[in-house]
């Protein structure tokens, strides 16, 4: 049987005396680290307010801060020009140097009237005029939802019409533009562009269109004195009553369905506008839309005798515009194919813009082409017409060895070239370009400036290290160039691996200079 040993009284208090002891101790020590918690949250709080005092100068030391005013006012007008409309209200909270640049009326001038995304369009219309006080404003109607738009906004805008520098219409249908178009009266001194964007609309019958398809009250603007340029986007032919003083007119022709356009309805527009300077025309939906080039014989050549850039995009069926314009000032040229590739059409756009040279528009300072093939002999006929050609740039269109030869120094076709683009060119060498680039140094003829080459099969790396020793040679796009726009020619794979495989190590500095990649 087993017995439990059971120590006196006195040893018993001693052990109790030591257990509270230890229990003393804890509670002493716990105490004290609560005191050593509050003293580290203390200095938690005392860095975090040396931290933020570090931002707050660090941020008056700061570029952003640092900037002149002007400086500041330009940058914050470039965001709203941009399409930030809030920038004016964002940036206002960052700091109050911002704060007090972004009250230059002319960050407000960019007045954009959202019905949708807006639930009270009025106030925020009188704020953007209110803020931009007298400076000229671009006006810009969004309308999405038409039930949501009152006219008392309009009228509000109207009050305004003499800060008018540009005014955008942006409607999936064509009712509630005609509603505001129609209100539109008064004068528009300062009134410089106009646009009209159209998403869906009817009253189009086999291309023609219906008197209920027209766009109302465009007269009303032929008296504006500054107005110089008209932006049109439908889905439907475009009607001749443009205003009269119009020097810059975009067409853009974006209908799905099918779209009989004839040359005899651009020339009825061309005619109109004896002070027509900048000309484009967009089929860019081109498996969408027919184009006739059917024309009158007896017809006249239109004369355009003021007209220095034109663009053409669509079908090659497009291009027989040329043959019945005569452009004697034209300066810049630019052809871009929508269809697809097919040799007969284009041998046909070669011929066209042959004849079109040989009516005497010779003036040609830029001319572009985009996935449009000519004919070899027809590009050299063409560049031994082209004395004045400064700019030459293909795109996705084949250009030969042989072409390339034509322009050498000794030729003396085109002598003023000096900027030559490449971009998807499966046929030039490089070893072509090479002899090009050199032939010009020692002549009467304009040395070679630039060389773009970009997806060039036949265009090797020595190639290009070569060229690099005569002229700029750029392997990549800026960032205002059209391909980034529909993201082509990015070329950064191919960049990506030469820089990996040191290209340029070994290169002499004047090279490194003028490559570009």
């Amino acid at each position: 049987m087993l017995s439990l040993n059971v120590g006196t009284d006195a040893e018993d208090i001693e052990i109790r005396r030591e257990i509270t002891h230890h229990e003393h101790s804890i509670a002493s020590l716990h105490d004290e680290m609560q005191t050593l918690i509050r003293r580290v949250r203390q200095f938690e709080l005392q860095i975090r307010n040396h931290e933020q005092e570090i931002r707050y100068l660090k941020g008056k030391i700061t570029l952003a801060r640092r900037l002149p005013p002007e400086i500041l006012v330009y940058i914050f007008e470039i965001c709203a020009i941009g399409g930030w409309t809030r920038a004016p209200l964002v940036v206002s909270q960052v700091c109050s140097e911002w704060r007090k640049a972004a009250q230059a009326p002319s960050v407000w001038s960019q007045v954009y009237v959202n019905v949708d995304n807006t639930s009270d369009p009025y106030r925020r219309t009188w704020l953007w005029l209110n803020k931009s006080v007298n400076v000229p404003i671009d006006i810009t109607i969004d309308i999405r939802n038409y039930a949501g738009f009152t006219f008392e906004t309009l009228a509000l805008l109207l009050s305004q019409r003499t800060r008018w520098r540009s005014f955008a219409l942006d409607s999936v249908y064509l009712a509630p533009v005609n509603n505001i178009l129609d209100r539109c009266t008064g004068e528009f001194s300062n009134l410089r562009t106009l646009r009209v964007s159209i998403d869906e609309e009817f009253g189009s019958t086999d291309g023609l269109v219906e008197d209920d398809a027209m766009l109302h009250n465009l007269g009303a603007f032929s008296a504006c004195p500054s107005l110089t340029s008209y932006v049109i986007t439908r889905n439907v032919p475009i009607q001749s009553d443009i205003p009269t003083n119009i020097t810059n007119l975009t067409i853009h022709l974006r209908g799905q369905s099918t779209i009989s356009l004839s040359i005899t309805t651009l020339l009825d527009i061309l005619g109109g506008l004896p002070l027509l300077e900048e000309f484009s025309v967009s089929l860019s939906r081109a498996q969408f839309t027919s184009f006739s080039s059917s024309l009158d014989t007896e017809r006249p050549i239109t004369l355009l005798p003021s007209l220095k850039i034109m663009t053409l995009v669509g079908q090659p069926d497009l291009f027989a515009l040329l043959q019945n314009i005569h452009t004697p000032t034209l300066q810049h040229l630019h052809l871009m194919s929508s269809a697809e590739a097919i040799s007969v059409s284009h041998q046909w756009s070669g011929l066209t813009l042959f004849q079109w040279l040989t009516l005497g528009n010779t003036s040609l300072e830029l001319l572009e082409l985009r996935d449009v093939d000519i004919a070899q002999d027809i590009f050299i006929a063409c560049f031994e017409i082209l004395t004045k050609l400064r700019t030459l740039k293909l795109h996705d269109s084949e250009i030969s060895d042989a072409v390339f030869e034509s322009l050498h120094g000794d030729q003396g076709y085109c002598p003023e070239l000096a900027v030559v683009d490449l971009r998807w060119c499966s046929v030039v060498t490089g070893r072509a370009l090479v002899r090009f680039v050199r032939s010009r140094l020692k002549t009467s003829a304009a040395p070679i400036e630039s060389v773009t080459v970009i997806s060039c099969s036949f265009v090797q790396e020595q190639d290009i290290l070569e060229m690099a020793r005569n002229a700029v040679c750029r392997l990549i796009i800026d960032g205002h160039d059209y391909c980034r726009s529909i993201g082509c020619c990015e070329n950064g794979r191919y960049r990506s691996r030469l820089k990996l495989k040191g290209f340029i190590v070994g290169i002499d500095e004047e090279q490194r200079r003028r490559l570009i990649i």
